[in-house]
């Protein structure tokens, strides 16, 4: 494994949110700016950067079904640890959706991509978006019911929710690898580049959020230490014994275990920011898994790896 490509990464997006940190500090940017970032995020970028992760892609019919299989089973078993795991902490109820938002869903594109074809070679990219277009539909489905119902600002989940562009995207992405459509290089180029915007983007947003929060509140909130600790640690260490009972195959296995070892998915924020959710817990758990994630990343894949 090649662990200064993955302290690089690391350190990087850990760099752009002091930055987005540092700009709203200094009144560059405000809480306004944030959330038309967000806006932008959720429903330009981030769905760009789901259907470029499919185009010109080729593999066998096989092994699509395959790791669409693993991943499906992945976030589905996902969902009740997260539940139990917030009980076991006796989470209060209107942060039960955000808490169990941030065990199920990693950073597995920002972060993961980069790292999976450090550690495991360029070819695991593209299986790594397929493991992962689960997570692009229960994110956007389940993921803001979750985030919706469990605020305690929330009126109540509206379904005509569900109808948005990630989901859009996200279905129309698996139409076109089923189906073969192909696009000229310059579509491409486009949706990748502008889907590109999404990493920095988020990790401005998630800088400028936290500096909306007195530095007190960045550590005051308990559960989050051991639930961190179950996010970068417990998970990939259960994900890689449970899965290598079921498969030898080491691509497999890698791909299912950095999906799981990655800090809480930065698009968090974007969706709490959106959906009327707990805004200041998504953004504290985001930057606390991230910045422990420099570590628990190289030792726990080094490890397992």
């Amino acid at each position: 494994m090649d662990t200064q490509v993955v302290w690089n990464v690391m350190l990087e997006l850990v760099i752009i949110m002091v930055i987005g940190y540092g700009l709203s500090c200094f009144k560059l940017l405000d809480k306004a700016f944030s959330d038309k970032l967000s806006w932008l995020v959720v429903n330009i970028s981030m769905p760009m950067l789901i259907i470029s992760s499919v185009l010109g892609k080729e593999g066998t019919l096989s092994d699509v079904l395959v790791y669409l299989g693993y991943g499906t089973a992945f976030y589905l078993i996902s969902m009740p640890i997260a539940y139990i795991c917030c009980k076991l902490f006796f989470v209060k109820k209107k942060n039960m959706g955000t808490y169990q938002f941030m065990l199920i869903f990693s950073n597995c594109s920002f972060m993961g991509y980069p790292i999976a074809s450090a550690v495991l070679g360029i070819d695991s990219v593209f299986y790594m978006s397929i493991f992962n277009i689960p997570f692009n539909i229960l994110a956007f489905s389940y993921g803001i019911f979750l985030l919706a119902s469990g605020s305690e600002n929330s009126v109540g989940f509206n379904p005509k929710k569900l109808v948005n562009p990630g989901i859009i995207s996200s279905i129309l992405a698996v139409i076109i690898y089923a189906c073969g459509i192909s696009f000229p290089d310059f579509i491409g180029n486009t949706f990748s580049s502008v889907g590109g915007l999404t990493t920095p983007l988020s990790m401005l947003v998630l800088g400028i959020s936290l500096a909306q929060l007195p530095v007190s509140e960045l550590f005051n909130e308990i559960r989050l230490y051991p639930i961190s600790i179950i996010r970068l640690v417990g998970l990939p260490v259960l994900t890689y014994y449970v899965m290598s009972i079921f498969t030898h195959d080491a691509m497999a296995l890698g791909v299912a275990t950095v999906t799981a070892g990655m800090p809480v998915a930065s698009m968090t924020v974007m969706l709490a920011t959106l959906y009327g959710g707990n805004v200041k817990l998504a953004s504290v758990g985001v930057f606390i898994t991230t910045v422990l994630s420099v570590i628990s990343v190289p030792v726990v894949l080094g490890f397992l790896l």
